[in-house]
């Protein structure tokens, strides 16, 4: 089965790297927890960036961190699993888990207004990363530069979806600036 990927009714949640051994595993780059706290076997979708993708079921994860490897029904070998790389694996928004009060998805911090604690508008959220050390937002400054700020206390305010906006400490990041 095929669908249109669009990023109204999907939600990219990991991209799939290199082949891993013989077998069709390959390495897997998560964003966000989803699919680490799945169950599995999953039905996902495997494409490019806002075009046509293929269903696909993910059979199995293992390994931690940054060094996950993954295992889909139908690929058996390394040339197949190759076919793979670079793809993104999507799910429909709609099955994405419910969340507690505080948390958010990555995709609903974009097009944020980025405001200081004075109400200053500072920028918009352009995107977010999921970084090893650290998630991050790059900002789209009003003077037309961007700056990426870390998911951390020192930086971060209030993040408040239903007001569209998250507020910052306006001191805190004129620091990130160079």
């Amino acid at each position: 089965m095929k669908a249109r990927i669009n990023s109204d009714d999907f939600v990219a949640v990991a991209t799939i790297g290199r082949p891993f051994g013989l077998n069709g595993a390959c390495t897997l780059y998560v964003v966000g927890e989803t699919l680490l706290n799945s169950d599995l076997p999953m039905r996902l979708w495997v494409g490019g960036a806002e075009g046509e993708a293929k269903e696909i079921t993910l059979l199995g994860i293992s390994g931690q961190g940054n060094n996950l490897r993954c295992v889909f029904d139908g690929v058996n070998d390394r040339d197949e699993a190759d076919l793979l790389k670079n793809s993104l694996l999507y799910l429909e928004k709609e099955r994405l888990p419910k969340l507690d009060d505080g948390e958010y998805y990555f995709k609903d911090l974009l097009g944020l207004s980025v405001e200081s604690e004075t109400g200053e508008i500072l920028g918009t959220v352009k995107e977010v990363f999921n970084y090893p050390t650290t998630d991050a937002f790059d900002v789209r400054m009003a003077n037309g530069r961007t700056v990426t700020v870390p998911f951390k206390k020192e930086f971060l305010k209030k993040v408040s979806i239903g007001e569209k906006k998250i507020v910052v400490d306006g001191a805190a990041i004129s620091e990130l600036f160079f």
